[in-house]
């Protein structure tokens, strides 16, 4: 059916559904199934003894053995002398397993061999095993084997020991402080060679090899990446290698072009059937004399028989190794805002980088000096309330901070309050209506108290509730900001006022700081007692005005406190959001009601915005307001101050000063933040693809206003339609370019030209892609120059045109896969195209230019992936979950304010999916209730008795279910106390231990995907065997005939999706000559 829509009668109608008065309200986004492991991918020299940190030197290690290790199963020993004492964190094999979980697919079995256990039960990692000395005799498969000093004459007989444990072809890495002479001789003892030499701590960190016989056959086959007839010749000497049980190797050499896509050729190739004969030479020096195996340059590497050599000037052989890339380092910025990275947790504040140039000179300019957190901020802060509050905007990531004092470009001091939100800046564009002069004997800092406050009160006495003298005044909360000031505009007037307060120090403050409030009009804000104190105090006739921030039970006792035709003003949200019933019959007493919505105000007329302004200054001026009394934390302390007034501590206001008044506009330390400029254009090659699409509206949300995306055809369907209409409602310029190829320099020269009209070009994405997969035997010449075409020529292209026709350029940025940094059968083609625009952006980089390559796992929402879900299971993809479009974004972000020209994003399956980062449970809640130490408290005693408050009780909840996927009731929480937080943490890790050991199916390669081993099963016996499908109504009957393995097991994960009823005719007890399908079937079916 067509859908329509009425927004004048807020109706939506489609057949004969007709919806009125449709409502969206944000929600928590679900949590990812795992974090992405984040890498940088770029050149390490093997032999060059750099001074390397000791875990980065066990990642290049690790990772290098894992590269010429073919299989997931990885078994690694590491060797500890009685002596020996070592932190668990400082163990060769902590280290190893770390590295091993943030690969996909690998399954690993690490162990320390020693004596004697010299770990307690609970010290050693989890994924750390302890194995006795004397067993590793029966240990024949190490793949890599770990030790200190295994090279010194003290330890021969362990690494002789280690070495029977270990399979051929087996890698040690060893930290030695033993002398070079020492070192040499043990070498040779042992028959080891170098592979990797570094320097840690000024030892000597070594990965060796045991030596093997150079094979006398090999097959040397030129790479480029211009023509492609190399490729059926790799074919035939691969078929030929094949079927003599490959005891030769196959070395594709590269033709000297630093840009030649060899790695990820082989990379992919290795995956396949045959692929392990396979061994690469990427020449990236133009000057490295011609390939060949008498050359004692490549002589000496070809004994290493290393899958990946890659030669580099001065003859420096190394490989591409991916690092962990570090996290993002705050750097001085000129414009900073504080924001929360993830919403609800209070520990995640940071201060992050805005989007105001140095030298901006708007006349509205404000250098923030104080900025005021109020209560609203604590409820979307802690998750109490929904963002939806604030947020006006899509894409408006932060709706913390309304409120700020200043010094505007001309030297004014001034306070206000701004719509945009973002106010605990150091600067901002204020809105003239609603801000005003410091009066000259105030500082800022007393300024910095008033605005939000006294505007409040002001508008509902003034504007809203109509307060005359002699009126008596309920105020709630009133040692708050609101409520102090509320309190003494209602003394200015002249009214009789009754308040109440949370504790016996805020009672003290009252009564103290408003001696003209008697104590018989002071009640508590904690229960509803204050209704009775307020009709006895008023002879049962209740109060003219009550000025309501309290919620529930309290909110209807205010509600009975008000007398005949009183005003109700309410300006707490939480059950306005709540949509709380309120009852009829209070109305009977002609009372009103009146929700104060100062926030509304924001985006009100600017007459009325100048109503108030003139109320407000003329209190200024006549004295009838004056500065609250607050706390003040340095923006550093942004978090404390959160926690300080969200636990109700606070009297007054709490101020977060940003900078000082006499030292404005210097730069502030901040996370750097992409920013699109708006009078530049953005290029998308593949723009109206799934993931282009996003990339586009994640563009325009970041400032773009120019967007050139180009297309093979053009917009073809109606999403695609109502997306482009949708950024043009943002007064973006977008420009469809189709049927343009960028692998035509003509055409390319074209697209840059359209961009460049419209505004100097600032960024080139290109998300262009052909996929043509297919085993290496299917491939062909022609499937490799369509992949090339969209990915390497046209990079190249832009890369050439763009230097040129770009000046003003600040990102050039190609997508690229896993399948070309860690290979993936099926896409040769597709991972060497992706090698080539790596090292077009490495060298792009070297030179100065911009440059980023992404290697992206899978992706998920959108794409092919997302395309091959069913029923939103999350698919496991080469060892690897979907990462989800909206991380993929959140993790570009800080890809384009990084240095690495190559980096990678995946999410590793069943690896970190679950995990909480360092905190566990019980430190999780620690941190949240601002307790230092678990010995320092009673875990017996519940929380709300350890100082627990709602605030803390949502942030608690909502934690939870966030990080360790336990849904507990409000009735829960409260009951809840350490010992069973520490129960709770048991389980999980338990829990967590059990998927650990039962998940990570064995993914099969090569021959081995066609004989698996497929256990007992009573079912083999039957010849017909009844397949689970969905078996839909009408359907016929599939027969489904196995592979050699003969038995139905191997269609389990495929019948689930058939919609056929299916029976498989198994072969395991027919004893049949036959050799094929027909003929099988011929015997089996009647």
């Amino acid at each position: 059916f067509k859908v329509y829509t009425n927004k004048e009668h807020d109706v939506i109608i489609s057949g004969g559904v007709q919806i009125r008065g449709l409502k969206a309200s944000g929600i928590s986004r679900r949590k990812p199934a795992g974090e992405p492991v984040l890498e940088s991918y770029k050149f390490v020299a093997h032999r060059d003894r750099a001074e390397t940190p000791f875990k980065e030197a066990i990642r290049l290690a690790t990772h290098l053995a894992l590269e010429n290790h073919l299989g997931i199963k990885v078994k690694a020993l590491e060797s500890l002398e009685s002596e020996e004492k070592y932190a668990p964190e400082d163990l060769f094999s902590t280290m190893i397993a770390d590295t091993l979980a943030d690969l996909p697919m690998i399954q690993a079995d690490v162990s320390i061999a020693a004596p004697e256990n010299p770990f307690g039960e609970d010290e050693l990692p989890q994924n750390v095993n302890f194995t006795e000395v004397k067993k590793l005799t029966s240990e024949t498969n190490a793949v890599i084997i770990a030790g200190r000093n295994l090279l010194s004459a003290a330890k021969s007989k362990t690494m002789a020991d280690l070495l029977l444990a270990s399979k051929e072809g087996a890698f040690v890495i060893t930290l030695d402080t033993s002398s070079a002479d020492e070192i040499n001789l043990s070498l040779r003892k042992h028959e080891l060679l170098v592979v990797l030499e570094k320097t840690v701590n000024n030892a000597t960190f070594l990965l060796l090899r045991k030596a093997e016989k150079v094979t006398k056959n090999a097959i040397i086959i030129q790479v480029n990446n211009e023509e492609f007839s190399w490729v059926d010749n790799l074919k035939t000497a691969l078929q030929a290698e094949v079927e003599n049980a490959g005891s030769s190797r196959v070395l594709l050499v590269s033709d000297g072009t630093f840009e030649n896509g060899l790695l990820g050729l082989v990379n992919c190739l290795r995956k396949e059937p045959g692929g392990e004969i396979v061994r690469g030479f990427l020449l990236q020096d133009s000057k490295a004399p011609e390939f060949s195996r008498s050359n004692p340059l490549y002589a000496d590497q070809l004994k290493l028989d290393l899958v990946v050599n890659v030669l580099r000037t001065n003859n420096t052989w190394g490989s591409y190794r991916h690092h962990q890339l570090p996290a993002l380092e705050p750097c001085p910025v000129n414009h900073a805002w504080a924001n929360q990275l993830v919403k609800g947790d209070l520990s995640s504040f940071a201060w992050m980088e805005g989007a105001i140039p140095k030298g901006c000179n708007d006349p509205e300019l404000v250098s923030v000096v104080y900025s005021s957190i109020n209560f609203r901020d604590i409820m979307m802060a802690t998750g109490k309330l929904s963002t939806d509050i604030a947020s006006k905007v899509r894409g408006q990531d932060c709706v913390l901070g309304f409120e700020f004092t200043g010094v505007t470009q001309k030297g004014r001091r001034v306070m206000g309050l701004i719509n945009t939100h973002r106010a605990i800046t150091n600067y901002l564009i204020n809105d003239p209506g609603l801000t005003w002069e410091v009066p000259d004997n105030w500082t800022l800092e007393d300024a910095a108290t008033v605005p939000c406050v006294y505007a409040t009160a002001y508008y509902s006495f003034y504007t809203t509730g109509g307060i005359k003298k002699g009126d008596k005044v309920l105020i709630h909360a009133g040692s708050g900001g609101v409520g102090q000031a509320a309190i003494t505009l209602a003394l200015y007037v002249g009214c009789e006022v009754f308040t109440t307060v949370g504790t016996a120090e805020k009672r003290a403050f009252i009564r103290k700081t408003f001696p003209q409030i008697p104590e018989d009009h002071i009640g508590n804000s904690r229960d509803t007692s204050f209704e009775q104190m307020v009709m006895e105090q008023t002879d049962g006739q209740g109060v003219d005005i009550v000025l309501n921030s309290l919620a529930d039970d309290k909110l209807q006792a205010s509600l009975r406190c008000l007398a005949d035709g009183g005003r109700f003003l309410e300006i707490g949200k939480f059950d306005m959001v709540n949509d709380s019933p309120l009852g009829m019959a209070v109305f009977l007493k002609e009372i009103s009601f009146h929700g104060v919505l100062l926030d509304r105000l924001f985006n009100a007329p600017v007459e009325k915005k100048l109503e108030l302004k003139k109320l407000m200054q003329a209190g200024l001026d006549a004295g009838a307001i004056k500065p609250l009394t607050r706390t003040v934390f340095p923006r550093e302390q942004i978090e404390p101050a959160f926690r300080f007034m969200a636990a109700g501590k606070h009297i007054g206001k709490v101020v977060l000063k940003v900078q000082e008044e006499r030292n404005l506009n210097v730069p502030i330390p901040a996370l750097p933040v992409y920013q699109c400029l708006k009078d530049r254009s953005y290029v998308i090659l593949g723009g109206l693809g799934g993931f282009g699409m996003e990339l586009a509206d994640w563009l325009v949300l970041k400032g773009a206003k120019n967007l050139v995306l180009t297309s093979r055809t053009g917009v073809k369907n109606g999403y695609q339609k109502m997306r482009i209409s949708l950024w043009e409602s943002y007064g973006t310029k977008v420009t469809i370019v189709a049927g343009k190829d960028a692998s035509n320099p003509k055409d390319c020269e074209e697209i840059l030209s359209i961009a460049a009209k419209q505004a100097p070009i600032d960024a080139i994405y290109n998300l262009a892609v052909v996929l043509k997969d297919s085993l290496w035997g299917n491939q062909t010449p022609e499937s490799f120059e369509e992949s090339f075409k969209a990915k390497a020529w046209s990079t190249r292209n832009l890369d050439s045109l763009s230097r040129k026709l770009c000046p003003l350029l600040r990102h050039f940025v190609v997508f690229s896969s896993v399948s070309c940094g860690r290979g993936n059968a099926g896409q040769t083609n597709y991972g060497m195209s992706n090698s080539v625009m790596e090292r077009i952006c490495e060298r792009r980089a070297a030179e100065g230019l911009p440059a980023l390559a992404v290697q992206w796992g899978a992706v998920g929402d959108v794409g092919l992936v997302a395309d091959m879900q069913d029923n939103d299971k999350e698919l496991v993809i080469g060892g690897t979950l979907q990462q989800r479009i909206t991380s993929c974004l959140h993790e570009l972000d800080g890809f384009l304010c990084q240095k690495s020209p190559v980096v990678a994003s995946m999410v590793v399956a069943e690896k970190r999916a679950g995990g909480s980062g360092s905190l566990n449970i019980v430190d999780t809640v620690l941190n949240i209730m601002g307790l230092k130490d678990l010995k320092s408290v009673g875990i017996h005693t519940s929380l709300a008795e350890l100082g627990m408050d709602s605030m803390m009780a949502v942030e608690i909840r909502q934690t939870l279910e966030r990080e360790f996927e336990l849904f507990l009731t409000a009735q829960d929480i409260r009951g809840l106390n350490f010992a069973k937080l520490i129960e709770m943490n048991s389980k999980d890790l338990e829990q967590k231990k059990k998927t650990k050991q039962t998940t990570g199916n064995e993914v099969l390669t090569g021959l081995q995907l066609l004989i698996r081993l497929l256990g007992e099963d009573e079912s083999i016996k039957h010849t017909c065997l009844k397949l689970s499908t969905r078996e839909e109504p009408g359907r016929h009957e599939v027969f489904l005939i196995p592979g050699i393995e003969g038995c139905g097991a191997v269609f389990e994960n495929l019948s689930e999706r058939i919609k056929s009823p299916a029976t498989c005719l198994q072969l395991n007890n027919v004893n049949t000559k036959y050799q094929s399908v027909p003929e099988m079937a011929e015997e089996l079916l009647p």
